[in-house]
């Protein structure tokens, strides 16, 4: 890698950073992912990567959280996000090899109890070991994989403070608060302007610069989707191992939450004499008018979150109502505009943290065995 693919990326992170408006998060910002980024450089040549490559993962390794604020789900939803920069931002300066390389890594960085491949690992290692650097307090489930890299490296031991093991009790999705959310928003009549500093919450996990433009009058899906995280649903912006056909759909696509559904069982039809209730979320059939919609638009055109059924229609809440580019309380007719439901087990646990980012088979290794050789 050349010293100016570096140089780009360090514009690229530097340029969200110094948006950063608290003076204490940039601070941070800039001390962890350039320090991550050294971290990861000296261990690549410990063990035989290139250090360059290993330097860039460690730089874009939180750039996610950092542009939205959003750290549920960062590691997958940055690995998302670095995929759309290659095509713009960090256009023609990694090879498509580099750039799955860079896009896996990020993507498992959060697991530090499981083994992936080589620079996947030196991440999750980088990560951890800049930690170092300014607190000496450590989970359980980090402290094997400290230890290690500390032995590997012949530092003396700084005896951390371990922290008790975190619990794994899941958080349920609640639908009837995504209900009461989807309400309280719609009945406000949000306006999808910049201006609006509740839309601008609603859309905040599409964190590239042109998502309000793309978002504009579009904005029906990125509803539900906020509605259903702030009601407990733990989803990343895309997932990538569903079908091939919405390979770069996000869930600001009314088409994925339908393949994501239809995927994993949650969808049900009118014609099955299914009775939707509050929560459940409704997906629109050719609902829109042709001409207010691209030729190239899909059967699946609007999305909504169910407040209440009757026998001849429905209470909804929506986002982009009418496509008037505002939020509103509407009632829809049971009839062919309805395309299909889509109700969330309370029980439902994202689980493609299991799957590897580049074969999209399960892997789940446990963290075990020598440093290098462990890859």
């Amino acid at each position: 890698m050349r010293e100016h693919k570096l140089m780009n990326v360090r514009k690229y992170v530097d340029d969200i950073f110094e948006k950063l408006e608290n003076a204490d998060e940039k601070r941070a910002a800039y001390i962890h992912s350039y320090g991550v980024s050294q971290c990861c450089s000296i261990l690549a040549i410990k063990c035989g990567l290139d250090s360059e490559l290993a330097a860039a993962i460690g730089l874009l390794h939180d750039i996610y959280s950092y542009k939205t604020g959003v750290t549920a789900l960062h590691s997958q939803n940055g690995a998302e996000m670095i995929r759309v920069a290659f095509k713009y931002d960090l256009k023609d300066l990694f090879s498509d090899e580099e750039q799955i390389i860079i896009q896996s890594a990020v993507y498992h960085h959060s697991s530090k109890n499981l083994i992936h491949d080589d620079y996947d690992e030196l991440l999750k290692d980088g990560d951890v070991l800049q930690h170092l650097s300014f607190d000496k307090t450590y989970r359980q489930e980090n402290s094997k994989r400290l230890f290690r890299i500390l032995k590997e490296l012949s530092l003396t031991n700084p005896n951390p403070v371990l922290l008790p093991k975190a619990h794994s009790a899941v958080k349920p999705f609640h639908q009837s608060l995504a209900g009461d959310i989807a309400e309280s928003l719609a009945e406000k009549k949000i306006t999808g302007e910049k201006s609006n500093t509740e839309y601008m919450r609603i859309i905040r996990y599409f964190p590239e610069e042109s998502a309000f433009d793309e978002l504009e009058n579009a904005w029906c899906a990125a509803f539900v989707y906020h509605c259903c995280i702030e009601a407990g649903l733990s989803l990343p912006i895309r997932d990538p191992h569903t079908a091939d056909n919405i390979a770069n759909c996000r869930f600001a696509c009314v088409l994925a939450w339908y393949e994501w559904g239809m995927e994993n069982g949650f969808c049900y039809f009118e014609k099955d004499s299914f009775v939707p209730v509050r929560g459940d979320i409704v997906i629109y059939h050719n609902i829109i008018p042709k001409e207010n919609k691209p030729e190239s638009s899909t059967w699946c055109d609007h999305i909504g979150i169910v407040l209440s059924c009757g026998r001849d229609g429905l209470i909804t809440a929506e986002g982009n109502a009418g496509n008037k580019n505002v939020s509103d309380i509407i009632f829809r007719k049971r009839d062919g505009t309805i395309g299909c439901y889509i109700r969330i087990p309370k029980d439902y646990v994202y689980d493609g943290w299991k799957t590897d980012f580049k074969t999209g088979r399960e892997k789940v290794i446990t963290l075990g065995g020598s440093y290098c050789n462990d890859r």
